[in-house]
């Protein structure tokens, strides 16, 4: 609490020190989605290995929107809003393959020899288990294998999201308390982020008591722990889960107590800090001056010597996963965005695009009211998410070496932390599709008019999610080179520097030594230094990863959406459906639907255009027609983006992408005769045909989402 209540002041100091200095946009063009999780995630009954002497009893489970796990004796009992038998937060555990692994968790020997008296087994086939430092194991069993998928599934989406809560709060509240933390660790010598900082601010804390406590506990085991091994490490992890309960609700009672003395002391920091904030801030960068001085020489050392030769391939480590993962959210929302457009095409009549509480974004049919779409689950739907959240996984490989060379801890957070950027991105697009959607298309009456807007409401959001993922993905690899290069760089200065910290003293006035603190402001210089190498070694990379003449590139399935957009130009998004003389009206500024046609026309010189009739748009299509049909459904862009971007491209051998060149050439050389599609986007396929400028035909180019130029 000591430390709490110091860095509460200098938190609201830096707010009040970026409230004076004018920082500009923040980058983000998507709205935020501030969308809680549902109350009730997952539910079903399992079997659950409970009890002193431990057995397999039946229960009804359900996995609540906190990422709380309870169960019932039956599924009456919950509907009836009876208490549950028992409940436990996902906070801090793991996904493992064995309960022999829960048991013997962060102990040495051979554990392979089988006890003469096992833990019953599962009843079932289908096992899952749950293993945590401080608490008794989760062993739960399940009678098929999808039940099992799915509740793994949903565990671990608990798990991330219970244990990232707090990092997901931005607020001086949030940041104090984070620091306040670090600055207790530093105290102990303990660097760098952990497991153990995952979860609320009572369940940290309790984590942090727990492991001080753990060696005093070990050395006093209670004379009731004797039997054979396995059941004597079910009666101790029952005994740390009971001492872990205790000290959470003593934690609990204490923060509670304080918030409310927290609610006076920033009423105090207010008016102490800001009529003098001015002062504060001349002395702080006074003292900042001085330990600049003393911390250049050491930190240049360890930054040239230790650090900068590894920062490139960390930083290509921290992009390539991130990249692949948002890239993959931008092609699942691509695909979601044409479907919609499809089933608004197919519809017989529209009248409204809005969002409903419960489903989200949903188009409705008058007069029958169906629901042909939703979009507002997309962020919550596993089954579509996970193959994009396992892309972080790859850090557990790709960056071991952190731990040994940097005494990296942190795998887990970094995971955790770009899952939730993909899912926070998604929510977003998600998000800004419905308001715009329900801002433009809900005075709509007519098919025509919703599906001309909805095609540029998807232009401006991919352009957004373009704009968004690149600028997510160079904030988030900058702040975890700092996390994994900061607590290195200060364990590195504690001897030569930290030490000297007490000399500076002198120099912060007594009115402001409960505000300014020597230790804030030395690893304010600190960090000032790294950063500086950070954002050089990023500039490097930037201009070495620049497109180079004769360089190939490589376009993958899981960067394919990145590619495509970046390919594309979607600030110029116009429709190529042709209506009747009844037009649909524009409102969308800087946007057009009315004469599209013959704008694009006289732009690409003679460009073969797509005519729409009418009466199309007023019959649902068969299956001849609906790969002609989807063509006019899925169109967002104007076809002649391509001219700028893709026919700069040389493409030989079978549709890869070489080397820079100019149209002309690409014009000029022999290609296979094929019979050319109509111009447009077929749900995940491109088409541009061009005049033939030589007189020897037409040259068609084809690219799909996946990047592949066929």
């Amino acid at each position: 609490m000591p430390h709490y209540r110091r860095q509460l002041a200098m938190a609201f100091l830096r707010q009040i020190s970026r409230e004076m200095t004018p920082q500009g946009q923040t980058g983000f063009q998507l709205l935020k989605s501030e969308k809680p999780p549902r109350a009730v995630m997952h539910e079903g009954i399992l079997t659950h290995l409970q009890g002193t002497s431990p057995k397999w009893r039946e229960s009804y489970y359900v996995l609540r929107g906190d990422s709380s796990l309870v169960w019932f004796g039956s599924k009456e009992e919950q509907k009836c809003g009876e208490e549950p038998q028992g409940s436990v937060a996902l906070t801090g555990y793991t996904l493992v393959a064995s309960w022999r692994e829960c048991l013997y968790q962060g102990s040495t020997g051979n554990h392979s020899i089988q006890d003469p008296d096992p833990i019953i087994e599962p009843p079932l086939g289908f096992p899952i288990y749950l293993c945590h430092p401080f608490r008794q194991p989760l062993c739960l069993c399940m009678d098929t294998v999808e039940s099992q998928d799915s509740w793994r599934s949903f565990l671990r989406d608990g798990i991330r999201r219970r244990g990232t809560v707090l990092q997901r709060k931005e607020s001086p509240d949030m940041e104090a308390f984070l620091d306040a933390v670090k600055s207790y660790r530093q105290e102990k010598g303990i660097y760098g982020v952990d497991n153990l900082l995952l979860g609320t601010e009572a369940e940290v804390l309790t984590n942090l008591l727990m492991r001080d406590l753990l060696p005093k506990l070990r050395a006093q085991k209670p004379a009731m722990l004797r039997g054979v091994e396995s059941r004597r490490k079910w009666a101790w992890r029952r005994f740390l889960d009971e001492v872990y309960v205790l000290v959470l609700k003593l934690v609990s009672s204490e923060l509670q107590n304080f918030h409310q003395e927290k609610e006076e002391l920033q009423k105090e920091l207010e008016k102490k800090i800001r009529p003098e904030a001015d002062q504060m801030l001349a002395l702080s960068n006074q003292i900042a001056q001085k330990l600049q001085t003393m911390v250049c020489g050491p930190a240049e050392s360890s930054l040239c010597r230790e650090v900068k030769p590894q920062l490139a391939w960390v930083m290509e480590e921290l992009l390539r996963p991130v990249r692949q993962g948002l890239g993959m959210i931008g092609t699942l929302l691509v695909h979601r965005l044409d479907s919609l457009l499809r089933n608004v095409q197919r519809s017989r009549v529209v009248a409204v695009l809005k969002e409903e509480e419960e489903a989200g974004s949903i188009l409705h049919h008058k007069p029958s009211g169906i629901r042909v779409c939703s979009l507002g689950d997309m962020p919550w739907d596993l089954e579509l998410m996970q193959p994009c959240y396992q892309k972080a996984e790859l850090y557990w490989d790709s960056l071991q070496a952190l731990k040994e060379r940097f005494g990296f801890q942190g795998t887990k957070n970094l995971v955790f932390s770009a899952q939730d950027l993909m899912q926070q991105l998604m929510e977003n697009a998600v998000y800004t599709f419905q308001q715009l959607s329900a801002q433009h298309v809900s005075s709509a009456t007519r098919r025509r008019q919703v599906i001309c807007m909805l095609e540029k409401v998807k232009g401006r959001v991919l352009k957004k999610f373009e704009s968004d993922s690149s600028f997510a993905q160079k904030r988030f690899v900058q702040e975890w080179l700092v996390q994994i290069f900061l607590p290195y760089l200060l364990r590195r200065l504690e001897l030569g520097c930290k030490l000297e910290l007490h000399k500076y003293e002198k120099y912060v006035f007594a009115d402001y030594s409960h505000i300014i603190t020597i230790e804030n402001i030395y690893e304010d210089v600190v960090l000032n230094f790294l950063n500086q190498k950070v954002n050089a070694g990023m500039d490097r990379a930037a201009e070495l990863r620049s497109f180079q003449p004769g360089e190939k590139k490589e376009v993958t399935a899981e960067t394919s959406t990145h590619a495509a957009l970046s390919t594309w130009n979607l600030e110029d998004i116009h429709s190529t459906l042709q209506w009747d003389p009844d037009p649909c009206q524009d409102h969308l500024q800087n946007s057009h639907c009315e004469g599209g046609q013959e704008e694009a026309g006289r732009r690409n010189g003679g460009t073969c255009a797509t005519q729409w009739p009418p009466e199309s748009l007023d019959k649902d299509p068969d299956e001849s027609e609906r790969s002609v049909l989807s063509e006019g459904l899925t169109i967002a862009m104007d076809m002649d983006i391509f001219q700028t971007d893709l026919l700069e491209m040389d493409m030989k051998g079978n549709g890869s992408l070489i080397e820079w060149s100019q149209p002309t050439e690409l014009l000029k050389s022999p290609r296979p005769e094929r019979e050319p599609a109509a111009d447009g986007i077929y749900s995940n396929v491109a088409v541009k045909t061009l005049p033939g400028v030589l007189g020897k035909g037409r040259a068609v180019v084809t690219e799909t989402l996946e990047g592949e130029v066929l």
